[in-house]
């Protein structure tokens, strides 16, 4: 029987807290015994990753004692768990579980790196911005890209996820739980000027930019199920975008802004690619079953969509034309693929690959060509993302003991460790 992905939006782990609904874009699909993890979004992506979990944690680099196999909790979003994802074995939803760790990895960059050792190879972008669930301060949090200099933006106590930058990087939305309910924020790149931009009774997260910076599309799970809503970057205008009975979730605006993707788990079992209009008009799919589909992402230049299905057996990476024609395969390894990340110039896809006892980093050429390792270890590595120059990759690994930020050179040289510690942090992204 074909693995079943998660396609419902998770919870992050609370200590002596009820859980919430939380999203991280989907990142999908690992093997029959975990859940998958996300993503966001990105989660996929954007989504998904970074020690990724629902009520349950995600897989780590050793086997988790906290949580059980997140075989019936549904979810999808970063916890205390590990970094990694995989298909949900019942329950719909991303979201992470105990996973099979502390296996032999890769042949890649060992757990020896070095911080602070000057600029990142390139010239790098200024700064990373992530979440952090370290004890006492978690948070928002911004670093240099050669790992000195890291801030903390966000000084209200609460559970921090997903941070996005506004595409002229002078912002940072992101989600938070500060009290009993989950909303989504917008601070300064300099931790001055937050906005509450949502106030209902019901959890909202996994926020995503429009490209002009006017617009926040989001997850809310305010009737039951999860559904996207768009709020103005300065608060206001809040309108829903989809409203049915499936979850919809990981919303990803086209670059010209005109068309939102999302994942729709339309049955049991089953998922699609569909898109929207901002104004919530046109909602029709692109991509449909069989098997999950799930974590649409845009080409820089819109042209193409990248995404996970499981239409195979097990998860791989596709591509298909921005209309959802002509499908195809990126990736066909007998282990799970997800977490897929285009290259600034589209002419790559970075990825999540689970094919040893862990998870590893690959960048493939979009045409499936030249796929390699680019990060290994005995750990579990997750969530890529390209700097905007393209000369780097930020990822979340726990190969210290605790996750923590890394980057990488897209050939597997030149590894950095960026945030300091403590952890576990998460939900990297760079400033454009």
């Amino acid at each position: 029987m074909p693995p079943r992905v998660s396609t419902r939006p998770e919870t992050p782990e609370s200590a002596g807290r009820p859980t919430v609904w939380w999203r991280r874009r989907p990142v999908a699909l690992a093997g029959a015994a975990v859940v998958v993890a996300t993503v966001v979004g990105g989660a996929l992506a954007i989504g998904g990753g970074g020690k990724s979990g629902g009520p349950n944690p995600g897989a780590g680099g050793s086997p988790s004692t906290a949580g059980g196999a997140g075989t019936s909790s549904p979810g999808a979003g970063p916890s205390e768990g590990g970094t990694g994802g995989g298909p949900s074995s019942s329950a719909p939803g991303p979201g992470g579980t105990t996973g099979s760790g502390g296996g032999p990895g890769g042949n890649g960059p060992s757990a020896s790196t070095t911080r602070g050792s000057g600029p990142a190879a390139g010239g790098g972008p200024e700064l990373v911005a992530f979440a952090s669930r370290r004890f006492g301060t978690p948070g928002i949090y911004v670093v240099a890209a050669d790992g000195t200099g890291e801030r903390l933006l966000t000084p209200v106590q609460g559970q921090y996820q997903t941070p996005v930058w506004s595409p002229d990087g002078t912002r940072i939305a992101f989600a938070a739980d500060r009290v009993d309910n989950t909303d989504v924020y917008v601070v300064g790149a300099d931790g001055k000027g937050e906005r509450r931009l949502t106030t209902d009774a019901g959890e909202d997260f996994d926020p995503s930019w429009s490209p002009d910076g006017r617009r926040i599309a989001f997850t809310g799970r305010r009737g039951g199920n999860a559904d996207l809503y768009v709020v103005d970057a300065e608060g206001g205008g809040e309108h829903r975008l989809t409203d049915s009975p499936d979850e919809e979730f990981g919303a990803a605006w086209s670059p010209d802004g005109g068309r939102i993707a999302y994942t729709r788990s339309i049955s049991s079992g089953a998922s699609a690619i569909w898109v929207v209009n901002p104004d919530g008009k046109d909602a029709h799919a692109l991509v449909s079953p069989p098997g999950q589909n799930l974590g649409a992402l845009w080409s820089p230049d819109g042209t193409r969509l990248a995404f996970v299905s499981t239409r195979a057996g097990n998860s791989d990476l596709f591509v298909a034309a921005a209309d959802g024609f002509g499908a195809r395969a990126v990736t066909t390894d007998p282990g799970d693929d997800l977490s897929p990340a285009w290259s600034p110039d589209g002419h790559r896809l970075a990825y999540v690959s689970q094919r040893n006892a862990d998870r590893d980093i690959h960048v493939v050429d979009a045409d499936g060509r030249n796929d390699h390792t680019v990060a290994a270890n005995r750990s579990e590595e997750a969530t890529p993302v390209w700097s905007p120059d393209g000369l780097r990759l930020a990822f979340v690994s726990d190969r210290d003991g605790t996750r923590l930020v890394y980057s990488v050179a897209p050939d597997g040289s030149d590894l950095r460790r960026l945030s300091p510690g403590p952890g576990p942090n998460f939900d990297a992204r760079w400033k454009p």
